[in-house]
């Protein structure tokens, strides 16, 4: 392979990126033509041989190690086997501690290769990856962008995560929380650079119609997706890339779910979300909107019209309720319907001020875009207390420093601290440690609220809070409108109620509901109708998992060969150049204050080129375990552990 080759963009490996692009010589344990189908399917291979691994192990050992691709090591084990039965029979006389011990030694032998089998082969992820629910490889995509392969580095993104422009958006970036790069200065702006990337990328083709063109065979196999969110949307797309005929039931008249439906302009445009979804919707599927599970069709009726597999990614959809509020003509709004009217276009004009109740990412939402909408004052009381600024402290376990993680996270409002920090900047005020009690109305409409303060929070068996209200008089607010922002459920209406059995699917963010369902084929729930509300990185997550069930559930294995090593291009390696400079995280161009509170104008602009590069640049490139043990480890190598809490830098 010449050193001049163009690196194929989404490749894991590069060994295989050549000029005229998936046209590779095949290397040694590599299938030689690594398309999207295969990577995925290759990945989803490998966890079902590891799983299986400890059964081969225990028949004979070494077998397991082989069947997942750690070859030497199953050798090893394969020896020592009949080494240690040799050993005994070669030194039998009659029984000593001796020969007990040589009697241990097999069975350790045998247990151990048992045990170890499980891993399978051992392929070092940074901690930036390996925090990411959709395991995208983040240093290595913020490499290429660093040195200009936008192009590049968005297919890398898009291989894993089908809306990367969304992503670099609204996600909760839990990568850059493990950011080595944020041990001695700010994390990298990992989040933001899938945003820049895809804004710098203009093509005119279809990432996804142009792998479906370079062939799939049909499996003759009918999967239906309930639900057009981006749960359901990942699956679609990869399980119409593995070949199966694909239906989506969607209740609402156009595909996209939540973020299409409650995510305000200000922080996801509607086109940058439409322009993702619909590049999915236009894949040949079978497309079915306006039918609602429940009552326009059943899971019975997707049985008889010859489906073999459902995937149910309907969302948490129903508001929790608080009940000693009242009615939109008393002025009490649901915060998940007032967002709805908002993002359609034809919110409530509000006036006077305004009280929203909850704590969560929903009620930031709520308020800041009840500032958009005209309210003069608007407050937010929640439970919990707000988060303040702490010290990031760390300690060596492992080999590794690792971050010391805060406990009693319930304690505090579960909005992301930057959301919290943002809705401030816009004159939100934050009255935490509270809870309203009752309300005044004069005129049939709501004009203050009693409330009073939470001296702890308790957890009952179920994992519901339950606020210790404190004895005093308590104080009032006031307040024009409520808005109820608590939380929401999942509705399992379709099933006459919540399930009464489910079983997790080995691990996986999946549940089986065909015990309940009432139904004979496979049924998987993913997304939030499995695990709650929860973020659209972990939604994605569990669509693409769903689709790797199903075509391990319906098709078999795979047929491509299993690539036990991923081969990486490296490149001339120089020390990492450390300085005050590259501590600082570069700042995205926001809009001001005024603008913000006048217009649903997106608030970040996103980076400027010159400052995405450099910010890209400071990345520590963790990915190469040379360069990890060489840079990460080089800042803590004079610190003991009675030091580690020193360590240490504002947030």
């Amino acid at each position: 392979m010449s050193r001049g080759s163009r690196l194929e963009g989404y490749r894991e490996c590069n060994v295989c990126s050549v000029t005229n692009k998936m046209e590779a010589k095949q290397c040694f344990q590599c299938t030689g033509r690594l398309d999207l189908k295969d990577l995925l399917l290759l990945e989803g291979e490998k966890r079902w041989r590891r799983q299986r691994a400890p059964v081969l192990s225990a028949l004979v050992p070494g077998l397991g190690h082989w069947y997942s691709g750690r070859r030497y090591i199953g050798t090893y084990f394969f020896a020592m086997a009949p080494l240690s039965i040799g050993l005994i029979l070669a030194t039998y006389q009659k029984w000593s501690w001796g020969l007990s011990v040589l009697t241990l030694s097999f069975i350790l032998v045998w247990l151990l290769a048992i045990i170890d089998s499980r891993r399978g082969p051992y392929y070092f992820r940074p901690p930036c990856q390996v925090a990411c629910p959709g395991k995208i490889p983040c240093s290595h995509y913020v490499h290429l962008a660093a040195a200009g392969k936008d192009l590049e580095s968005l297919e890398l993104v898009e291989s894993i995560c089908p809306f990367p422009g969304t992503i670099g958006r609204i996600c909760h970036h839990p990568c850059e929380q493990e950011c080595n790069r944020g041990k001695d200065g700010e994390e990298v702006a990992i989040c933001a650079l899938k945003r820049f990337v895809d804004d710098m990328t203009d093509r005119p083709y279809n990432f996804y119609r142009r792998e479906l063109d370079k062939g799939t065979r049909p499996l003759g196999s009918k999967v239906a997706v309930v639900g057009a969110g981006p749960s359901g949307l990942t699956a679609a797309l990869y399980l119409k890339l593995f070949g199966f005929d694909v239906t989506v039931f969607e209740g609402r008249d156009f595909g996209g779910g939540t973020p299409a439906v409650y995510a305000p302009e200000y922080r996801l445009p509607k086109n940058v979300y439409k322009r993702e979804v619909d590049r999915i919707l236009e894949l040949d599927l079978d497309l079915r909107f306006g039918m609602r599970l429940g009552e326009d069709f059943t899971l019975e009726d997707v049985e008889k019209e010859g489906f073999e597999g459902i995937y149910l990614a309907l969302g948490a959809m129903r508001s929790v309720n608080l009940p000693h509020t009242g009615t939109k003509e008393e002025g009490f709004l649901d915060g998940r319907d007032f967002l709805e009217e908002v993002v359609a276009g034809d919110g409530v004009e509000l006036s006077g001020e305004v009280l929203v109740i909850g704590g969560g990412n929903v009620a930031i939402d709520v308020a800041r875009s009840a500032v958009r909408s005209g309210a003069d004052k608007v407050s937010i009381i929640c439970l919990e207390k707000r988060p303040q600024p702490q010290e990031k402290q760390f300690v060596y376990d492992r080999n590794e420093w690792r971050r010391v993680k805060a406990d009693k996270m319930g304690e505090f409002m579960p909005a992301h601290p930057w959301d919290i920090d943002e809705a401030l900047a816009e004159g939100v005020e934050i009255l935490d440690s509270g809870a309203t009690i009752s309300f005044d109305r004069e005129g049939g409409r709501v004009t203050r609220a009693h409330c009073l303060k939470v001296e702890r929070i308790d957890r009952d068996p179920q994992g519901r809070l339950i606020p210790v209200l404190t004895e005093d008089a308590g104080f009032t607010v006031r307040a024009d409108w409520v808005i109820t922002a608590v939380g929401s459920i999942p509705d399992f209406n379709f099933l006459g109620g919540a399930p009464k059995t489910t079983s997790v699917v080995e691990g996986l963010p999946l549940v089986t509901l065909e015990e309940t369902a009432g139904v004979s084929i496979p049924v998987l729930a993913g997304g939030d109708l499995a695990a709650g509300p929860a973020s659209v990185i972990e939604a994605i997550a569990a669509g693409k998992e769903a689709a790797l069930h199903f075509y391990r559930k319906l098709a078999g294995s795979p047929e491509v060969s299993i690539r036990y090593r991923p081969r990486k291009t490296m490149e001339p390696w120089a020390n990492y150049a450390d300085s005050p400079d590259r501590r600082r995280r570069r700042r995205e161009i926001t809009i001001g204050r005024q603008e913000r509170v006048s217009t649903f104008k997106e608030v970040s602009g996103g980076f400027a080129e010159k400052l995405a590069r450099e910010e890209a640049d400071r990345c520590m490139r963790c990915d190469w375990p040379l360069m990890r043990e060489s840079k990460v480890k080089k800042f803590f190598r004079s610190v003991t552990k009675s030091d580690s809490a020193k360590i240490s830098s504002r947030v």
